[in-house]
Formats: structure tokens, sequence, C-alpha cells
């Protein structure tokens, strides 16, 4: 959970930067007020970037220390925070090479290497 108690904060800004685990291209994930996808140039830079829609973790199944996240955030009546969990422990594809990832471990994989 160390990783959590460092990349939630991103949460808040609404943006990862991360890699795709299989052709390494840079990634930006959005997730929040410019909405929920994944690409690969500087979205609020350009605007005719592509961007792929990323896809919700189900709250109903269990997921570990997001599903613990996603009820921490309902039980407390934050409905908004509960929405973007479910995106940062979904899926995510790559727009470049197509490949489906979870963001959560691209955002932790992304963190591990950096120290």
């Amino acid at each position: 959970m160390e990783v959590w108690d460092e990349r939630l904060d991103d949460l808040a800004h609404g943006a990862y930067e991360v890699d795709c685990p299989h052709c390494g291209v840079d990634l930006f994930v959005a997730i929040g007020e410019d909405g929920f996808f994944s690409c690969s140039d500087d979205y609020a830079s350009w605007d005719d970037v592509e961007k792929t829609p990323l896809r919700p973790a189900d709250p109903s199944r269990p997921a570990g220390v997001g599903k613990q996240l996603y009820d921490m955030a309902r039980a407390d009546g934050q409905s908004e925070l509960a929405r973007r969990l479910s995106y940062l422990f979904g899926e995510a594809a790559c727009p470049d090479c197509a490949t489906v990832f979870t963001v959560a471990d691209r955002v932790v994989a992304n963190s591990t290497s950096c120290r």
C-alpha cells in the first residue's frame, strides 16, 4: 500500500504517466475532469490526440487494495472519488499497439522503477 500513499494524490490531479507494458511507449492516463482515457501524446497541448477510453473495474468483484479504497470512498460518501478509483483499478488500452493493461499495475510498476 506504500505506493498508493504516494500516488493517490495524482488521482486528485486527474492524470498518471505510465508506459505500455508491451511496446514501452509513454502514455498519459486521464482520470477525472478531462475524461477517462489513455493517449500517447500530451492531450493538454494537442486537440486531435487519439484517445482510447478506459474501462472501469467492476466494483462488485473483489480486487484487493482497489476494492478496499473504493469501499472506503463509498462509505465516506465520496462518490466521485469512488468513480475515479474504479477507473484507476480498471483497464486501459495502448493507442499505439492496442495492448490492454490494468492502470493500477502500470502505476505501481512505474513507481517501483523510479526508486
